[in-house]
């Protein structure tokens, strides 16, 4: 092997090795949360560190369920994740749709301007938006929790362009056939961007998912809190080692879902993310 091959493999090599140091890191930590969430109390902070009880407290498992409000804070997670991503996927789309087939003045500006708000912490506009959403009435409300989300910045340019990897021919061919805007874009465009959409949706619902400070605003009380907002309340409340087992047992409950989707739409995220080079 030459000096410049070598030189040219070992970035590749150096990357492999991080991600597989982290991927075994990550691992370790799932380990052993899943592991404590099965051990006794007195167990988990034992030294040196078993990495499977003696008896596995299988009943662990289903004490977030019965001792806190965890169902509700689930079912939240689920409602206001499962809505953010319909109303960003069917925002984002139109918007993306519009930036990238349509003429109009302004239209890259306004696309521009679209793009620099990647560059603003949402931090920055949460003081201002929690003050239009209480003048609305929705603090600790469904619709406080999932309109102020209902678009992205980062889903606008995704779909802008990936349709803009979507022949024009095909479009024009549509309109000369008689469609009309909608019917183009619901039976000639979207079924091409199927792994755009599982991306979008993907991203969008795992961000939400994790969302602690906004729904830590507008939805404090038990019947809004999301999980991220209702793990860090049944913390509080179960401090000390009595109550781990059963935090680690709801902080993978809470995890399970996320894992399972990105494992389900792996592929189509990737596909999604690759679109706007593989379509034409």
């Amino acid at each position: 092997m030459t000096t410049s091959q070598t030189r040219r493999r070992l970035p590749s090599a150096l990357l492999w090795l991080v991600l597989t140091a982290g991927g075994v890191a990550f691992a370790a930590v799932l380990t052993y949360a899943v592991v404590s969430a099965l051990k006794e109390p007195g167990d988990v902070l034992t030294v040196p560190l078993s990495w499977w009880p003696d008896r596995p407290m299988w009943g662990n498992l289903v004490l977030p369920f019965t001792e806190t409000p965890f169902a509700r804070y689930f079912l939240n997670s689920v409602v206001v994740g499962v809505a953010v991503t319909l109303l960003n996927v069917v925002t984002c789309t139109l918007a993306g749709y519009s930036f990238s087939k349509f003429s109009y003045p302004g239209r890259d500006t306004a696309f521009v301007v679209v793009l620099a708000t990647l560059m603003v912490p949402l931090e920055v506009i949460y003081v201002p938006l929690y003050a239009l959403v209480y003048d609305l009435g929705w603090v600790n409300s469904f619709a406080g929790l999932i309109v102020p989300a209902g678009t992205s910045a980062f889903g606008i340019f995704l779909m802008r362009q990936s349709i803009d990897a979507v022949p024009d021919e095909l479009i024009e061919a549509a309109r000369l056939d008689g469609a009309g805007v909608v019917r183009t874009l619901l039976q000639i465009v979207a079924p091409l961007l199927r792994g755009p959409v599982a991306a979008l949706a993907l991203f969008i619902f795992l961000m939400n998912w994790d969302s602690h400070l906004w729904p830590l605003l507008v939805g404090s009380d038990d019947e809004h809190r999301t999980l991220p907002v209702g793990l860090a309340a049944m913390q509080a409340n179960n401090l000390g080692a009595s109550g781990l087992p059963m935090m680690m047992a709801a902080a993978v409950l809470a995890l399970l879902p996320t894992v399972l989707l990105f494992v389900s739409l792996q592929r189509r995220f990737v596909e999604g993310l690759t679109m706007s080079a593989g379509i034409r």
